[in-house]
């Protein structure tokens, strides 16, 4: 899924995971990416209830838009980060 601020210029992406060494979709871990005139400014993992919390805020600000609202291609991460989600 897609989000974009109403000036244009940020742009927030959430991806689903994958495990790097089973290559299976991780369930309950979304990967978000927030970019700024198309460079990366930071990358978290969050949990569904987060990721949901984050999407529900942000939609009812009336500050962002849902540009997208596909799945995006799921994004490799390691175990090890895995567990801090």
């Amino acid at each position: 899924m897609r989000i974009q601020s109403n000036c244009g210029n940020l742009n927030v992406d959430y991806y689903p995971t994958k495990s790097i060494l089973s290559n299976k979709i991780i369930p309950d871990c979304t990967l978000k990416v927030v970019t700024h005139k198309g460079k990366t400014q930071y990358k978290v993992l969050l949990n569904d209830k987060s990721c949901g919390d984050d999407i529900i805020k942000k939609n009812d600000s009336g500050e962002w838009t849902i540009t997208e609202n596909t799945k995006l291609p799921p994004q490799f991460i390691n175990e090890r980060e895995e567990l801090y989600v």
